[in-house]
């Protein structure tokens, strides 16, 4: 698979960065979770099987080098920016997945704004309000530094802070997971590296979002969804898996077993293949 080409997109919030590999139709557009940028997607898209899809990642707002406005991290404002983005590129229906926040966002778009999703992949994400999640994650914020003295000390902090999940020995060996490291943090003439991320707007969005729940929308979904859940993930507890079920029995369920929250870096092959055989089934 060839290297992904940077787009720029011009959004009324402003000019949004997204990657894009070269496919078929129709298209798959990637929404990455809190902290991520576009460059959390390329180790899926680079084990989706040939012939594999036209895939799009965008660096969200707050996120990467995309805009960072003072407010307006709501999930609505988020699902407002990918159709605003879909226009920009001029595409009509896609498939639609999101990890973990970009889950969220996921599932708010194709509540809200169905005509515009050929399918939706809502990985490792629940719909309920949740206090004591988003207030350990501003916490953990609050404690990140704003700046390293190197990217190699801001990468290895960054690896090392992921909840002691365990990467993927074969992603792990490679150059890959440098590559989505070093893609959150700018590098200033002295060295330093700094996160492209605002950290007062990713506090935003955390507490934002999770200070509400997205019940309604969930049950609203009705064209083709899937739910992946990390078999160890501590995001999805077990009781609100089960009620997504119940709420929406419609949403094909499935669970990667001895998998964490961090699925796309974490287990990228069992994802694409997944992710694939979801695509295929939908019909679509």
């Amino acid at each position: 698979m060839s290297d992904p080409a940077v787009r720029w997109l011009d959004l009324p919030a402003g000019r949004f960065r997204a990657l894009e590999w070269a496919g078929t139709e129709p298209p798959v557009l990637f929404l990455h979770g809190l902290t991520g940028v576009a460059e959390v997607w390329q180790p899926t898209v680079a084990r989706l099987a040939e012939p594999h899809p036209r895939c799009i990642a965008v660096d969200q707002r707050g996120h990467g080098q995309s805009p960072r406005p003072a407010a307006g991290y709501g999930a609505g404002r988020f699902a407002r920016d990918l159709i605003e983005a879909l226009d920009a590129l001029d595409l009509d229906r896609v498939h639609l997945v999101g990890h973990s926040m970009g889950a969220r966002v996921a599932m708010v778009a194709a509540a809200r704004y169905p005509a515009r999703f050929l399918s939706v992949a809502i990985v490792d994400i629940g719909p309920e309000a949740w206090r004591a999640n988003w207030e350990e994650t501003v916490e953990a914020l609050d404690r990140m530094p704003r700046a390293y003295a190197s990217i190699n000390e801001a990468t290895q902090t960054g690896r090392s802070a992921r909840g002691g999940e365990s990467i993927d020995a074969a992603l792990a060996s490679s150059s890959e997971l440098s590559d989505v490291a070093r893609a959150r943090f700018q590098v200033d003439d002295d060295g330093t590296a700094r996160w492209w991320a605002d950290i007062e707007a990713l506090k935003q969005t955390v507490r934002t979002q999770r200070s509400r729940n997205y019940w309604a929308e969930w049950r609203a979904l009705k064209l083709p969804a899937l739910f992946i859940r990390g078999g160890t993930s501590r995001e999805v507890r077990s009781e609100i898996a089960a009620r997504m079920h119940r709420e929406n029995p419609n949403v094909s369920y499935l669970e990667l077993d001895g998998v964490g929250h961090n699925i796309p870096l974490l287990a990228p092959g069992r994802l694409a293949d997944a992710l694939q055989r979801f695509w295929a089934s939908a019909g679509v």
